[in-house]
């Protein structure tokens, strides 16, 4: 590997996990994480109904993590399982008002951690990185498991 693969790879990584680190202590105060902010954003952003495989799956972690998250989550009321009617064995994995509550306040530390994270960026590299980024995961094989919302859906609100 030439040293700015190496590099690129590495700065890859790193960016990943500067974003995580920040957004876990952002989301500290509401004993919240990534990977809860997570599993509500798409939850509360799919039209689709998810059971914890395909949301595992989406979230990048195995079925048994996320059981131990959903169980915490869902004794919080932010989530509810319910089971398939064609299926007991799956259970969906639905949002709560609760949840849209939540969510939406976690969302305002989420959006400013973000404007901090690209200050300086202008649309134009915004959309440069975009388009290698997304280059990069079909690269990889990975493009069907992008979890992206389309920006002219609307974000489910609290009743």
């Amino acid at each position: 590997m030439s040293g700015i693969e190496q590099r690129f790879a590495l700065l890859l990584h790193r960016s990943a996990a500067v974003w995580r680190a920040k957004l876990d202590e952002r989301l500290r105060p509401w004993g919240m994480s990534y990977t809860t902010w997570r599993t509500l954003w798409i939850l509360r952003t799919s039209e689709d109904l998810h059971n914890q495989s395909s949301l595992a799956t989406r979230l990048g972690i195995e079925t048994p993590t996320l059981v131990r998250i959903l169980d915490r989550m869902e004794a919080l009321g932010l989530l509810q399982r319910t089971a398939d009617p064609a299926d007991r064995r799956q259970k969906h994995v639905e949002i709560t008002a609760r949840g849209l509550r939540l969510s939406d306040e976690m969302e305002v530390e989420v959006v400013s951690l973000r404007k901090q994270i690209i200050t300086g960026l202008g649309e134009e590299e915004l959309a440069r990185c975009v388009t290698l980024l997304e280059r990069i995961i079909d690269n990889a094989g990975d493009s069907s498991q992008v979890a992206c919302v389309d920006v002219a859906h609307p974000i489910r609100r609290p009743e």
